[in-house]
């Protein structure tokens, strides 16, 4: 082991330097020794160093310096000081050095060693490298032995990443990845230790905006090392948490571990209790068998929102203090951290966080703290707000650093699922890591969060071992973390499956002893195989199924007894994870499968499928993992009077382990393109048709098809039908069996003959249900077979279908108004008495090529023009492109971005005479006005499906007010748009106002600039791909309305206009609209909209003169004082359409919305969804959503197209039962 070492020492003091060098001078493994130095030493401290050779180093920790280091080594191996400290080296100690890197072949050796403190030695251990231990601050002491081949290599590339702060940092790295970090457990040295600052402080330095720039640095190199070992996270494949899956009798939960606290636990708890939010929250304080006051103290807090718990057990850390809290029933939907002897920082902390976790999408929320002592003063480093975190990268520099934030809050279906370790350090940290693998993690960077500092703090001031136990314990929180990353990035399957349906299934197991038992039970039921042909199907004896295969569906039965699915009659302990406000999904606690749900609709109505098939495929596509399955009113159904389907299990029914066979004879029959087709599925023991799709609006196509051509029973509602359906790849397949019969003969039999079977849809799927015993144990693969095919279509009625289905086409639209051509639309632009308009290309009008500027004015009832008089004109283009230009046109009539403006139009353009005013008419081919309308009204950065799906309703509510007009001129439609009383004034503002054309150019009809703004070539292209294409339901084209934001919630037609609802307008829960991206906002709110950046939820306020003043002028009455105003009536979304105004002189109800957001407002309250509150003489409106919230939300819509659905399954989702359809080529 001789003359191994080549050595580098920082030269700080020459005094220092000379006996370090001195001690080397006296070992024989040093080969040769090197100086940084920061400029060439004088002649007189170079005579001190003759045998040494220096070299030029700016900063120690620069890949630079760690470059020149490489060019000189020539030895096996590279001994580095990395910092300037007095140092004395053990006997034999470099000899060990090499010993143990040669024997261990290591690329870096480092040892324990003594410190020198204020004159005294004591021992300084250091730990254990490992996978995890990649946090920049790991402690090697300042001596560390490197294999110099790697050096070498890690310098050849330090040009790709020249760093000034963290070259060391990333050289350790480089090397753990190409060889060993061994740590020696000997003392081989004394240093001095120069920083002796405590713990508690020293544990900031990361934080220090003073050391940021050394921060970006070294997230650069660990985020490159995580790359390298596979363990990168890329954030934009998070997952959304689904803050409904489970119902929380209160929003949220602070929670308090606490062990002899009594100087702080009082002023933690009053801290929590005065928080004032717009929900309902508890504290849940968990006290660990304190033996101080401190329990005493809580006794004594008397408030229904305290639930004070002492757990049974005594081996708690803060992490099983956690853990009792989040599993106790009285847990909110978000669990938010208080430790014991800190504080909020204002009573608007938990509002502040809750809304976070809605506002961020985010799984798990983490805000600032400032430091402070016991009085509140601050102490240094002052606010910490870990801004060094971003949505990028943040859960990879996580990995890096020690800390998180405070305070911390969980998303609690996911917090329990995953667990806190059961420690007393490092328990919040573990769950940042693995909550920030699936999941975004939420950022407030102002202050939530007074830590106070003081004599009793845990942390404040730590040994050497303390510290070390710690850092061991998150460098091994880390090395998991980077394990598990690994394997999901290697696509291996976890063994904690992130599943919200999972999670709300365990938790009502939890809670439901009965359902919990029969669950067990079914695990070890009898089942046994039969072979039928070349199929196999499974008997299951479930005695506890004679719930239902013994129940009576008969009216008068079903009519007698109380509906077991509506919410009032179901069991207590059921609980629901209500599913877009429509159904409500419940385990069934008389399972089938290993996992069963229940899934009924909210409302109680009939067992109907023709227009709620489509909920099946949005099952699947939200729950790609389950099976869903639904069982006609007389196909196996035991409520047929409550709409209802049944999921569960997936990949365990004989039909879908058979599937790889059956798939391999099929039949098409049916094809709407090369993914999209039903078939006939020929080996199956009884008939059956595979409808295979990829969209909603395929999948729901394609059952009408089947649908219609099923046959109907004289007494039936509709026809007789299993279906049975689930995800596979990216295909959608749903098998429906048709029937003809209730039950088999066999039913109703008595003695031997008697089978109590009533196929539902897993018998027709081969898993047959027996609840008895003798027939589970001499069903015969005959009579199984002679059932299944007795309740299904003869093979006579079955050809019939399949024939129909053949020569089955969509149903064209019957409108008399439009043929297969393009029609033209007739927009009306401005009207005034004077116009002045520029020809830009030749025109002909009165038979005349006209070109240039002209002015045209009213004049005695006509149109004044060159000094002659007409009753019209007509300006008819020469050329395609052919425009004119239209002076002092005013857009945003009656709002607040009201302008005029010069617009260029293409086509003819009309001046007609109307209420003593002229009025310019443009007529232009429908295709080019919807170019110009939604390149006005849409950003060019919106994804292409959203502008599809834009494309697709401008067009049809084109076209629908296009053929009202004509109806209305030939007397087939003549309602009144107002209902006047004495005491009430009800209005509505629709297009029937328009009646000499078609739409008007302002955002009363659709925004309309001609070629003002130059065409987005994204509209073009979504234009050009749904040509033609509108929403229809049935023979009707739908009045495709549409709005900013609804709010969170759609209203339906009837509440803003006439009374006469659309029943693909209704009301449902919008989950997508509530967002702060601003590249979202950018693609709906365009140029002066976003002029109003509130609009989701908002403020207005009045004094009472303001809000008198104002209605007076608006109503253009005397009311007097306003005294209130009083909501009448509300729309299903909670919009107002009834409003009372009550005067000191006069009392109106007023309505619709748009008649009320006109009368609070100088020109358009954002919506009439709104409360209202008095404060002294203070009118205060909170409200939410912008518009009218009927139809399409526009930002809803622009975040579904950011998440990749296609445009068909926006327009399904915001329109009903609706179908798209093509008009025209």
């Amino acid at each position: 082991m001789r003359e191994k070492i080549d050595c580098f020492l920082p030269c700080g003091s020459i005094q220092v330097t000379q006996q370090i060098v001195a001690q080397l001078r006296g070992s024989k493994s040093i080969q040769r020794i090197f100086l940084l130095v920061s400029e060439p030493l004088s002649n007189e401290d170079a005579d001190s160093f003759k045998d040494c050779q220096q070299v030029e180093a700016g900063n120690l920790t620069s890949s630079q310096t760690l470059a020149n280091i490489a060019e000189q080594a020539k030895a096996d191996y590279v001994l580095l000081q990395t910092k300037p400290n007095q140092l004395e080296i053990g006997l034999g100690a470099l000899d060990r050095l090499v010993r143990v890197a040669f024997d261990a072949d290591a690329a870096m050796v480092y040892a324990d060693h003594f410190d020198i403190i204020e004159g005294e030695r004591k021992p300084h251990p250091v730990i254990d490298y490992q996978l995890g231990s990649i946090r920049d601050d790991f402690d090697f002491g300042s001596l560390i032995l490197v294999k110099t081949a790697l050096l070498q290599a890690f310098a050849s590339q330090a040009e790709e990443h020249p760093y000034q702060h963290a070259g060391l940092y990333a050289l350790r790295l480089f090397l753990s990845r190409n060889g060993r970090i061994f740590h020696i457990n000997e003392k081989l040295y004394t240093e001095e230790e120069t920083d002796t600052r405590a713990s508690g402080v020293k544990q900031f330095d990361y934080v220090n905006p003073r050391n940021r720039e050394v921060q970006i640095e070294m997230e650069q190199a660990a985020t490159v090392h995580l790359a390298e070992i596979g363990a990168k996270i890329d954030p934009s494949y998070y997952r959304r948490p689904d803050f409904n899956e489970q119902e929380f009798d209160v929003e949220a939960s602070v929670v308090i571990p606490v062990y002899n606290r009594e100087k702080t636990i009082c002023d933690a708890v009053n801290s929590a209790l005065n928080q004032k939010a717009s929900f309902k929250y508890n504290v849940i304080v968990v006290d660990n068998h304190s033996t101080d006051r401190t329990t005493e103290l809580l006794e004594g807090i008397h408030d229904d929102r305290l639930i004070h718990i002492i757990p049974e057990r005594t081996d708690l850390g803060i992490g099983g203090c956690w853990n009792t809290a989040i599993h106790d029933d009285r847990c909110g939907r978000f669990a938010v951290q208080l430790d014991s002897d800190d504080l909020y920082s204002s009573p608007k902390t938990l509002q502040q966080v809750v809304d976070a976790f809605h506002k961020q999408n985010a799984a798990m929320v983490i805000g600032s703290y400032r430091m402070c002592d016991f009085d509140l003063n601050t102490l240094p480093p002052g606010l910490i707000d870990h801004k060094e975190w971003t949505d990028e990268n943040g859960p990879n520099n996580a990995l890096r650093i020690n800390g998180l934030g405070a305070p911390r809050a969980f998303f609690t279906p996911l917090l329990r699922q995953i667990g806190f370790p059961n420690t007393s350090y490092g328990e919040d940290y573990a769950l940042g890591l693995i909550f920030s693998r699936h999941y975004r993690i939420g950022r407030i960077f102002t202050e939530l969060y007074l830590c106070r500092r003081w004599g009793g703090n845990s942390d404040a001031a730590l040994s050497i071992d303390k510290i070390n136990a710690n850092n061991l314990y998150k460098d091994q929180l880390r090395t998991l973390e980077i394990l598990a990353r690994q394997q999901m990035l290697q696509g291996r399957q976890e063994l904690m499956v992130d599943s919200p349906l999972l999670r709300f299934f365990n938790r009502q197991l939890e809670k439901w002893d009965d359902a919990r038992r029969r669950y067990r039970e079914l695990r070890n039921v009898k089942t046994r195989e039969l072979a039928v042909g070349s199929s196999t199907m499974q008997v299951q004896w479930n005695p506890a199924r004679i719930v239902s295969t013994g129940a009576s569906i008969d009216k008068q039965a079903v009519a007698a007894r109380p509906c077991f699915l509506c919410e009032q009659n179901r069991p207590k302990e059921q609980v629901k994870k209500n599913i877009g406000n429509q159904y409500d999904l419940l385990v069934n606690p008389f399972p089938i499968l290993p996992i069963h749900f229940t899934i009924p609709s909210v409302k109680h109505e009939p067992q109907l499928i023709r227009n709620s098939y489509g909920q099946i495929h949005k099952l699947l596509e939200e729950y790609p993992e389950m099976l869903v399955f639904y069982n006609g009113p007389k196909c196996g159904a035991s409520a047929p009077d409550h709409a209802h389907f049944q999921a569960g299990t997936s990949g365990v029914l004989p039909m879908q382990m058979s599937w790889q066979r059956l798939s391999r004879n099929m039949t098409q029959i049916v094809s709407l393109n090369e993914h999209e087709d039903i078939s006939v599925i020929e080996e199956y023991p009884c008939p059956a048709l595979l409808i295979r799709s990829r969209s909603q609006y395929g999948d729901e196509q394609l059952f009408l098809r089947l649908y219609e051509a099923l046959p109907m029973q004289d007494d039936d509602t509709e026809p007789m039908m299993n279906i049975v359906s689930w995800r596979r790849d990216d295909d959608f397949l749903s098998v429906v069996f048709p029937r003809r019969k209730h039950r088999p003969d066999c039913y109703y039999a008595t003695g031997n003959d008697q089978y109590i079977i009533s196929p539902g849809a897993l018998d027709m799927s081969g898993l047959i249900i027996t609840p008895r015993q003798e027939d589970f144990e001499r069903l015969t693969p005959e009579t199984a077979l002679g059932i299944l095919n007795e309740v299904s279509l003869t093979k006579d009625e079955f050809q019939q279908v399949v024939e129909k289905l053949k020569t089955s086409l969509l149903s064209p639209l019957s409108s008399h108004l439009f043929t297969d051509k393009e029609p033209d639309v007739n927009v009306g632009i401005v009207s005034a008495e004077k116009i002045s308009f520029t020809l830009n290309s030749p025109y002909i009008a009165k038979g005349e090529v006209i070109t240039g500027e002209q002015t045209v004015e009213f004049s005695e009832g006509g149109i004044l023009w060159r000094g002659t008089q007409y009753r019209e004109l007509n300006f008819t283009p020469q050329a395609p492109d052919a425009s004119f230009s239209l002076h002092d046109v005013t857009i945003g009539v009656n709002f607040h971005w009201e302008r005029k403006e010069t617009q260029v139009f293409e086509g003819t353009l009309h001046l007609v005479v109307e209420a003593d005013q002229i009025v310019a008419i443009n007529e232009l081919p429908v295709e080019k006005y919807l170019t110009s309308v939604i390149s006005s009204e849409m950003s060019a950065t919106s994804s292409l499906e959203f502008l599809k799906a834009h494309a697709v309703i401008s067009r049809s509510w084109l076209l629908a007010q296009m053929e009202k007009r004509q109806q209305r001129e030939n007397g087939s439609d003549g309602f009144f748009s107002f209902i006047k009383k004495d005491d009430e004034i009800i209005r509505w503002y629709d297009r029937e106002d328009h009646t000499i054309f078609d739409v008007c150019a302002d955002d009363h009809c659709q925004r309309y600039q001609g070629i003002t703004k130059a065409s987005n070539a994204h509209v073009v292209e979504a234009i050009s791909a749904t040509r033609g294409q509108i929403l229809a339901y049935g023979d009707e084209i739908c009045d495709a309305r549409f709005s900013k934001c609804c709010g969170g919630e759609t209203e339906e037609f009837q509440y803003c206009w006439e009374d006469t609802p659309k029943p693909y307008l209704v009301s449902f829960h919008d989950p997508y609209c509530n967002t702060n991206d601003k590249h979202i906002l950018s693609q709906v709110l365009n140029d002066f909209d976003q002029e109003t950046p509130d609009f989701y939820r908002w403020k207005v306020e009045y004094t009472q003169a303001e809000l008198s003043e104002l209605v007076n002028r608006k109503l253009k009455d005397d009311f007097g004082e306003i005294i209130d105003l009083i909501p009448v009536a509300r729309g299903k979304s909670g919009r107002i359409w009834k409003l009372k105004i009550v005067g000191s002189k006069k009392t109106l109800t007023i309505g619709k919305e748009l008649e009320i957001r006109r009368a609070l407002s100088e020109t358009h309250l954002y919506s009439s969804a709104f409360d209202v509150t008095k404060e002294g003489d203070k009118f205060i409106l909170n409200g939410k959503g912008w518009g009218h919230g009927v139809g399409l939300c526009q930002i809803g819509a622009a975040v579904m197209g950011e998440q990749g659905k296609t445009y068909d399954e926006i327009l399904l989702f915001y329109y009903r039962n609706a179908q798209i359809k093509r008009l025209y080529e």
